[in-house]
């Protein structure tokens, strides 16, 4: 957006330009206006691609409109569903979650764990009696904390659910066995069910409403990049730089070289890199902070994008998971059950999620997704398929091993006692939701946190 200039002097230096920088920035100038503060309004934020929005980003092929996977907005702050409204106005839709499990030959609802009506009888009465199992167990009292995800998973849900489901399905989300996964993380994500939501569940009395993300909010038109994007057009085009990323950043001096020879002075730093590739760019960093560094696990992401040339493809559904290991994917989504306009009419765009380090080839996974949905009916023949084309992202989800809040407590630590905030789902090296990464932006614009 601005021609650079050798050298820059800011307040705030804003490396990224994804929800996390976009939030910050936007919020910056807010707090700027409010408050008469020169300082707030005095910020740059680089970004190393040509727009903004990181990861928020949609791909248009051939009228289907595809997200980077599903990038459904749930919102429980309220200042966060403010700022929502400030930007969007009317032009966000609410949207009912329709999502499903296929698992041993059944559709059943979401969330497993309370909705195991449909499953044969023998694995209905597996689950029922190993979650009967586990509630007296809990009753008694006495069992040590759990040490690992399996043993979470065990101890709230009993062996036939934690076998039936939460292992295989986080297997292949993490590409790791469960045992290598802590139990801290867990509780947001896996809401614990009481016995009697787990039986009303197994006889049918389904509850649509259970879990974290019941609903969710989204661009009536144009794709997740439509909130990002109009994010963007309210930040002063001359605080932004495209193109840029920065090749080497001294803490101590409080300085960093741009891509484009421009060396930018800051008083202080947020920033949403990937960890690994923030501490690559640092200079005179502690030689201890490498091995932490080394210790931080990340899945690579690999899935597909269809445009269908058929109506309600996964009938209603807006995103289906897929436990079973016989299957090389986890999770199909269907863009367009969820907003129409994603898809040209009488048509679907859908993205299958393919499991980390999946061995199995590009078109081995291709012919695999083909023959799951011609079995489900929701493909006629292949001559239906007017878009499939594999993406691949660097960074997925953030395994969180023994190693992981050692070694993430240090770097952040360290970086923020250099006066650097490293936020977001791979600055923070988190697991979160896009509005965690807007809330963080948020905190650090009003409070510096």
């Amino acid at each position: 957006m601005t021609t650079a200039t050798p050298a820059i002097r800011v307040d705030t230096l804003i490396l990224g330009g994804g929800l996390t920088g976009l939030s910050a920035a936007y919020h910056l100038d807010q707090q700027a206006t409010a408050t008469d503060s020169p300082a707030l309004a005095n910020w740059l934020l680089v970004e190393r691609d040509s727009r903004l929005g990181g990861l928020t980003r949609t791909e248009v092929i051939d009228g289907y409109h595809f997200d980077h996977t599903g990038h459904w907005l749930h919102l429980r702050y309220p200042e966060m569903k403010q700022f929502v409204d400030d930007v969007m106005g009317d032009q966000m839709l609410r949207v009912a979650r329709k999502s499903r499990i296929w698992s041993h030959g059944a559709l059943t609802h979401f969330p497993f764990q309370q909705n195991l009506h449909g499953l044969p009888l023998d694995v209905v009465h597996e689950c029922l009696q190993a979650a009967i199992d586990a509630a007296l167990a809990d009753a008694r009292g006495g069992e040590p904390p759990a040490d690992n995800f399996r043993q979470f998973c065990l101890q709230r849900f009993g062996k036939g659910i934690t076998e039936r489901f939460m292992v295989p399905y986080n297997t292949k989300l993490w590409g790791c066995p469960p045992e290598e996964i802590t139990a801290d993380w867990c509780t947001r994500f896996l809401p614990k069910p009481n016995l009697s939501q787990i039986v009303a569940g197994a006889i049918g009395l389904t509850d649509d409403q259970a879990g974290y993300n019941a609903s969710f909010v989204y661009p009536r038109q144009g794709g997740i990049e439509t909130f990002a994007q109009a994010i963007a057009r309210r930040l002063p085009a001359a605080k932004v730089q495209l193109n840029t990323v920065p090749v080497r950043i001294d803490l101590r001096n409080k300085t960093a070289m741009l891509n484009n020879g421009c060396v930018v002075s800051f008083e202080r730093v947020l920033s949403s890199l990937p960890l690994p590739d923030l501490f690559a760019v640092l200079t005179d960093v502690p030689a201890e902070m490498a091995a932490h560094v080394s210790n931080l696990r990340c899945t690579s992401l690999r899935y597909i994008n269809y445009g269908i040339a058929r109506p309600d493809v996964l009938d209603d559904i807006q995103w289906l998971y897929i436990p079973e290991p016989k299957h090389s994917f986890y999770r199909i989504g269907c863009f367009s059950n969820a907003v129409a306009s994603l898809a040209p009419t009488g048509k679907s765009s859908l993205y299958v999620e393919v499991g980390a380090n999946c061995p199995a080839s590009d078109a081995d996974v291709k012919a695999e997704v083909r023959q799951f949905l011609r079995e489900r009916g929701w493909l006629g023949h292949d001559a239906e398929i007017e878009v499939e084309e594999i993406r691949h992202i660097r960074y997925g989800y953030v395994v969180f091993d023994r190693h992981y809040f050692g070694a993430r407590a240090a770097l952040l630590d360290y970086l923020q006692g250099q006066s650097l905030l490293s936020r977001g789902r791979y600055g923070g090296w988190v697991y979160s939701s896009m509005e965690d990464a807007m809330w963080e932006g948020y905190q650090f614009a009003r409070f510096g946190k």
